[in-house]
């Protein structure tokens, strides 16, 4: 595909291919203003002037973590005095802080000490507790985690969870789908196959989630456009994903920042055009692309959005796995903080639910029966 005559004629349906995808990724040679707004247009295609946000909050049950992955910050060993378990109630506790929101991501460390009956209780107690709220929670790591438990396939786990009221699973533990990589920053965890396989179950079932990718480690620009093929190819098979989430690799607390002397996070500039890439790449297949407000902060979020990207992701109230990591930039944001920021770039903030759903007011918090229409 030539380049230059892909950017003159680009629309929702003609997806990027990988080749071409390296180039605009790489060569010094590509127009940046051009690509810029060939992505604009593009996303404006599928997604007029909005930017969407969802009012969530993260919750940590447990730091106790036995795969030791060497980007992370956040975990901490059984009985070190820095550890933590929360009970189902103490969780329904901590939730009760924010009344308001329409999501719960609940994700936590693999905790040895805890068992399938465990995981169970959490999602039946907080469901019993909000049943208004779409419980968001676990990584394909810890379905995995759950079947090694309990000898059930992933299919039976997340059939049981989704009986006690799990809405959906998050997109996480994908990192990098390159086992060579893989090997090296997280040798404890599934494979990429495994990885697919447990989204895969989920979709059939179906639950509707976000893909993601963590970037700027050991990585490499093939490496990226190897794993957006990865999740397109999924993605035409399932449709089970709602958003695609670069997640740029946070080195200040990490093993694999210190090893590998990664001082700083991944450039702006490679990521501006990443984004413009990624819209590009996915078109209509993957309508929605978030930025990660909580790595890049609020300014460099928002510079984001004029590069394809057309989701804000939420306000988080209580996010420790960035934070845990060395991240700069807080853990919580205000309805009224992230339509400003919106509003300050010219679009128009649409407040949304996990599935992408639209609420019909403009006020901070609608009521949450009140929706309309889909984004595509």
């Amino acid at each position: 595909m030539d380049a230059a005559e892909y950017l003159k004629s680009a629309t929702p349906k003609t997806h990027l291919d990988s080749e071409t995808a390296y180039y605009l990724l790489t060569d010094p040679a590509v127009d940046l203003s051009l690509l810029r707004d060939v992505a604009n247009r593009v996303n404006a295609a599928i997604n007029d002037h909005r930017v969407s946000y969802i009012v969530n909050r993260n919750l940590n049950f447990t730091n106790v973590c036995s795969i030791g992955c060497a980007f992370c910050g956040f975990s901490r060993p059984a009985d070190s005095g820095e550890d933590y378990t929360h009970t189902p109630d103490e969780v329904v506790e901590r939730l009760s802080e924010t009344p308001n929101v329409s999501e719960v991501c609940m994700q936590g460390g693999i905790n040895p000490a805890l068992d399938y009956q465990y995981y169970c209780n959490l999602i039946r107690r907080v469901h019993e507790a909000f049943p208004w709220v779409h419980i968001h929670a676990f990584s394909p790591q810890e379905i995995h985690h759950m079947t090694e438990l309990t000898a059930m396939t992933a299919r039976e786990v997340l059939s049981g969870l989704i009986s006690c009221g799990l809405g959906s699973i998050a997109g996480t533990s994908a990192e990098i789908l390159d086992d060579r990589l893989r090997l090296t920053i997280c040798p404890k965890k599934i494979s990429s196959a495994r990885w697919e396989e447990i989204v895969r179950a989920a979709h059939d079932l179906g639950m509707r989630f976000p893909a993601t990718i963590m970037l700027g480690h050991i990585d490499t620009a093939r490496d990226h456009v190897a794993h957006l093929e990865f999740i397109r190819r999924i993605q035409i098979e399932t449709g089970g994903f709602t958003e695609f989430i670069p997640l740029p690799f946070v080195p200040y607390r990490t093993r694999l920042g210190h090893q590998y002397h990664i001082a700083e996070m991944i450039s702006m500039p490679y990521l501006r055009r990443f984004y413009a890439v990624c819209r590009l790449f996915f078109g209509d297949l993957l309508g929605n692309l978030q930025v990660s407000w909580v790595k890049l902060g609020v300014d460099n979020a928002v510079e984001l959005l004029d590069w394809g990207a057309n989701d804000f992701g939420g306000t988080l109230h209580e996010e420790n796995i960035t934070r845990s990591a060395g991240g700069r930039h807080g853990v919580a944001l205000t309805v009224e903080q992230i339509r400003a920021a919106i509003e300050r770039v010219g679009r128009q903030p649409v407040r949304r639910d996990t599935q992408y759903n639209l609420y019909n007011t403009d006020s901070p918090v609608p009521h949450l029966s009140v929706q309309l229409g889909q984004l595509p």
